[in-house]
Order: C-alpha cells, then structure tokens, then sequence
C-alpha cells in the first residue's frame, strides 16, 4: 500500500533528526575546560544533587571524562549499535542525562496520570450507580471530579535552557 504524504514526511522527519543526532554537538571542539574540572568549581551541580536527592535518587558524581557508554547499564545498550550518538566525554555524559530524566519524567507523568484517571472513573461510575438519598452532593462531587479530568487531559510545559547545539 502506498504511503500518504504525511507518512512519508514524517519520515523524513525521523530521518533528519536521526542525521541532526548523529552529527554530535556543535560546540565540542571550542570546549577548552573538561567538564569534569569545570563541574569541581561549579557551584550550582549541588542544586542538581538537593534535587534528585528529593526523589531519593542519588546524583551521579562526574569526576572524569569517560564517555556515556562507561556508565550505562549493559543489558539496556545491549544490541544498540551506537546508544549514545556523538556524545563524548563527561559533557556527553550530562547531556544523555538531561534526555534521560526527561524522558523518565515524561514516562512517570503518563504512569501517574493513567493512575488517578483510572481512580476518578471509578469513582464517578461509583457515584453514577448509588443509591444515596443525597443527590446534590452526588452531582457536587460529579462536577468535581469531572473537573479534575479535564485537568488530566492537558498538557504541561516546562522550559528549560538549551543544553544541545546541533546542525549550527
């Protein structure tokens, strides 16, 4: 069957942001400073270990320059051909770190969500199918609830600064 061409611009797409990855950050040759030294008189890495530290994960501490693959774990990279493309280094590292914890967070985020959706639809059918006397606050809470779905469905946004430079 032949492709409609949206397919095949999505396609395309995936291909040039595959190339974009490829190609490594931009800014790599003009890093004199190892980021491995910078990090020991930047100050605000500690902000990044009060953070994780929070959620109970432990920052990872970036003493050297060895590359990502060092430090990922085997079964997960296993039969990948090139994980961690055009990062090198500690600064390589981080930056597959900011993607990771993005994408973990956005993974968490669609976990949680199912989560309380799945529990205010249960508590609405709950609702939908009692028999209590008081039927205003049955809709009160109705009305609540659906509220808080629509809550769920939308989106939110975070900025950040731009740690990638590619294709400059």
């Amino acid at each position: 069957m032949a492709k409609s061409s949206t397919e095949r611009m999505r396609e395309k797409k995936e291909r040039d942001e595959a190339a974009r990855r490829a190609l490594g950050d931009a800014t790599y040759p003009y890093l004199r400073e190892t980021f491995s030294q910078f990090l020991g008189h930047e100050g605000n890495y500690s902000n990044v270990e009060i953070a994780l530290g929070l959620a109970g994960i432990e920052a990872p501490q970036i003493e050297d320059e060895r590359d990502p693959e060092a430090f990922a774990i085997e079964e997960v990279i296993a039969g990948v051909e090139d994980p961690f493309p055009g990062a090198k280094g500690a600064i390589g590292r981080a930056e597959v770190m900011i993607d990771c914890y993005i994408d973990a967070a956005i993974e968490l985020a669609g976990v949680v969500n199912n989560y309380k959706r799945q529990e205010i639809e249960a508590r609405l059918s709950e609702l939908e199918s009692s028999d209590t006397a008081d039927k205003a606050t049955a809709m009160k809470e109705a009305v609540r609830l659906n509220k808080m779905l629509d809550q769920l469905n939308k989106q939110v946004r975070r900025s950040f600064p731009q740690w990638k430079v590619t294709g400059a």
